[in-house]
């Protein structure tokens, strides 16, 4: 999963981005140069300037120590994610004091987001040196470039990144960087689930993260008590304040679920049973056949050939396997929403989610009972029974098929090899089956 990366925080925005389910927005400055992209001269306007929204109020800056050491200072950092009726933002602030030739890296801005879920608004890019402020943006503008960074994973996610290399940036320089983006995904519309997290070693400094709603708009919400300091709650937000966190490690060789620390997660799926509702619609219309769908030709082929239930179920997902090129795409609202079956047939190429979509179309064909089910590949599944209902803690989607009365797991985006089975290929401890009725 991507996350909004600085130094030391992670925050968790926007859907899923089931390309085998990975999250879909990557936003921040990073210790890392930007890599050299192609331009994208139809979306310069897509970065605006414009005010701080009017629920975001970051904190103080904290006082600079005497004698800071380390590569940099963190007078303040603030991740703010509001809710109201248009879906989610986030805030983003900071102001990081360069102690380190290394630190000067934090010049190299980058805000990468969806463009299906809205636009970027700047604040502010400022350096503070010697008592005076210079407005970045006044004589630097962000370039705005389409960042397909994983094409040799195969993965078209449509992402648009702003990048701007601040000139003249100094050790010793304060540098403020402030933003909000829209991070509502599209498919799931007015459905938010997410969570920020605080790492486990920080910068020296001040950070600040908050859920904040609207009158109506109250999620789920709870925090882990690792924080070091009070989790405030009032009507409308939770808020933690921490200076200075000190290191914290999961226990030595203890499960994964012990990695969940200095957490927060918010939720307006009351249960996980809503979330497996919010996606049955999308995989049926998904495994819809036009009336002359070549699919049914296709079925009735393999119906011919193969006798019994399971012949035909592990004809099919040869059929998915093998004629059907796996590449992500994540285009236009297309991070959860799976492509529908004949469409991803006739241009022969889909994702998880699209060739999932094309095997219940063809089991459906078959007469063989079926469902998409969401899983997590990378191993880091333990304790999601504890977690908030969040589809993007998925990262992958397959089909459990019912044939002679027991279940068998078909995964459409392996080799030939990977045939139905009675166990899935990966190791699951907890997986949400799609269905109508949750």
């Amino acid at each position: 999963m991507h996350f909004i990366r600085f130094p030391t925080t992670v925050a968790a925005t926007g859907g899923a981005m089931w390309a085998c389910f990975r999250n879909g927005i990557a936003v921040g400055a990073a210790l890392l140069a930007v890599p050299a992209l192609a331009r994208d001269k139809s979306v310069d306007e897509q970065i605006e300037l414009g005010p701080m929204p009017h629920w975001a109020a970051p904190a103080e800056p904290l006082e600079v120590p005497a004698k800071p050491s380390g590569l940099a200072f963190v007078r303040n950092q603030d991740t703010l994610v509001h809710l109201d009726a248009r879906g989610k933002s986030t805030y983003i602030g900071q102001r990081i004091v360069l102690l380190q030739p290394q630190a000067l890296q934090l010049g190299n801005l980058a805000i990468a987001w969806n463009p299906a879920s809205g636009k970027p608004i700047v604040h502010a890019v400022r350096i503070h040196r010697d008592g005076e402020s210079t407005d970045v943006l006044k004589a630097t503008k962000f370039e705005v470039l389409r960042r397909e960074d994983q094409l040799e994973q195969a993965v078209l996610s449509g992402t648009l990144t702003a990048v701007l290399k601040i000139p003249d940036l100094r050790v010793g320089d304060e540098l403020e960087v402030a933003y909000t983006l829209p991070t509502a995904d599209p498919t799931l519309q007015h459905h938010d689930a997410d969570l920020l997290m605080l790492a486990g070693t920080t910068l020296p400094g001040r950070y600040h993260m908050r859920v904040s709603w609207d009158a109506g708009a109250e999620p789920q919400i709870k925090a882990t008590n690792d924080f070091s300091v009070p989790v405030t709650r009032s009507a409308n937000a939770l808020d933690v304040r921490v200076d200075n966190p000190p290191t914290l490690a999961p226990p030595k060789d203890a499960p994964p679920r012990y990695a969940w620390q200095r957490l927060i997660e918010f939720s307006d799926f009351p249960t996980w049973g809503a979330v497996s509702q919010r996606f049955a619609g999308l995989f049926a219309e998904g495994a819809k056949l036009a009336a002359n769908s070549p699919l049914k030709r296709e079925a009735a082929r393999i119906a011919a050939a193969q006798p019994d239930p399971l012949g035909r179920a592990q004809a099919a997902l040869a059929l998915v396997q093998q004629q059907v090129r796996y590449i992500y795409v994540g285009l236009n609202g297309g991070n959860l929403r799976p492509a529908g079956a004949d469409e991803t047939w006739e241009r022969r190429y889909g994702d998880c989610k699209g060739k999932t979509a094309l095997l219940l179309a063809l089991l459906g064909e078959l007469g063989i009972p079926a469902e998409a089910v969401l899983v997590r590949n990378d191993g880091s599944d333990d304790g999601f029974d504890a977690r908030l209902p969040n589809p993007a803690l998925f990262d992958h989607v397959l089909v459990r098929a019912t044939i002679n009365g027991e279940r068998y797991w078909l995964d459409g985006t392996l080799p030939v090899v990977a045939t139905a089975s009675p166990k899935p290929d990966f190791r699951y401890r907890w997986v949400l089956p799609i269905a109508a009725d949750g």
